[in-house]
C-alpha cells in the first residue's frame, strides 16, 4: 500500500471519530466475538492488523520532533534503526514523518503528522498513528500486540483509539448471494445488529453493533463497533473475509 493510500485510511479513521463521540474502554475479550464472526463464514484467521491513533497534547511539534517521535515508537516496538525506513512528506501545511519496516510476516508503520487545526482552532494539531500487520493463525498474537500498541501509544497521548482487523479467506468465488448469507450468519452468531450494508462490484460490507464488544463509535446517532467485508480476488481465486472493530481501517 502506498504512503498516500495509508494516509487516506488514517484520515478515514480521524474523520469518522470526529463525526461523533467515541467510547473507549479496555478491550478485553474483543478478539473472541471477532474470531467467532469470522469462523461463522467458514474462514480461519490468517493475519491481522491493529491501527491506533492519538491526538498529541502539543500541536506545534517541529519536523525534528516528529522524526524523534516515530523513532521512539520503533524503539518501543523493538525495531532497530537499521531495519526501518524513515521518510518525510510535506504537502501545503501538512507535515508527516513515517518510519516503516516490512518483512514477509510482519509490517509496522509509525506516522507522526502535523496538520492545520479545525474550524476555530488557533494553531496546528499533531497526531500519532501506529499500524502493525502480522501473519498468524492464533488469536493470542492479536491480544498480545493490542496490549503492546496500547501501552506504547499511551506514552504520547492519554486517549488512544484502537481498531483491530482480522483477515482470513475462503478458496474460490462464492455463488451469487452467498456473501450476504454468510455475513448475516456471522452477525447472528454474535448477536450483532446490522446497521448498514454496502455492495460494490466485487465486495460486500456490513456495519453494525455487537453488545459483546466493549469499544464503539457513534456515527450519525448510531453506535457501531463491528465492520465485516467480503471481497473476491480473481488474482488468487480467493474470497477474502475481513472483520474489524470498531471499523475496518485497512484496504480490503
Amino acid at each position: 500500500m502506498t504512503f498516500h493510500l495509508r494516509l487516506f485510511f488514517i484520515s478515514i479513521v480521524i474523520l469518522l471519530l470526529s463525526l461523533g463521540m467515541a467510547k473507549s474502554v479496555p478491550a478485553a475479550g474483543v478478539n473472541e466475538p471477532l474470531t467467532m464472526a469470522m469462523e461463522a463464514t467458514g474462514a480461519q484467521l490468517e493475519e491481522f492488523s491493529i491501527n491506533a491513533w492519538v491526538k498529541l497534547p502539543n500541536g506545534e511539534l517541529s519536523d525534528d520532533q516528529l522524526t524523534e517521535l516515530v523513532r521512539q515508537v520503533m524503539e518501543e516496538l523493538g525495531v532497530t534503526s537499521q531495519n526501518y525506513q524513515l521518510t518525510q512528506q510535506q504537502k501545503n501545511n501538512q507535515h508527516s514523518m513515517q518510519a516503516e519496516i516490512v518483512s514477509p510476516t510482519f509490517h509496522a508503520l509509525a506516522v507522526a503528522q502535523r496538520v492545520p487545526g479545525g474550524i476555530g482552532a488557533l494553531g496546528n494539531e499533531c497526531y500519532l498513528v501506529v499500524t502493525i500487520e502480522e501473519k498468524t493463525a492464533t488469536s493470542f498474537a492479536v491480544s498480545r500486540d493490542q496490549g503492546e500498541i496500547r501501552r506504547i501509544i499511551k506514552k504520547f497521548g492519554s486517549s488512544p483509539h484502537i481498531s483491530t482487523c482480522l483477515i482470513g479467506w475462503l478458496n474460490g468465488k462464492l455463488r451469487d448471494g452467498e456473501q450476504h448469507d454468510l455475513l448475516h450468519k456471522a452477525f447472528s452468531v454474535i448477536d450483532a445488529k446490522i446497521i448498514n450494508e454496502l455492495e460494490a462490484e466485487r465486495f460486500v460490507s456490513y456495519t453494525g453493533f455487537a453488545s459483546g464488544i466493549t469499544e464503539w463509535l457513534r456515527v450519525d446517532d448510531e453506535k457501531i463497533n463491528l465492520n465485516m467485508a467480503m471481497r473476491y480476488s480473481q488474482y488468487d481465486n480467493r474470497t477474502y473475509v475481513t472483520v474489524g472493530s470498531p471499523i475496518i481501517t485497512r484496504e480490503y
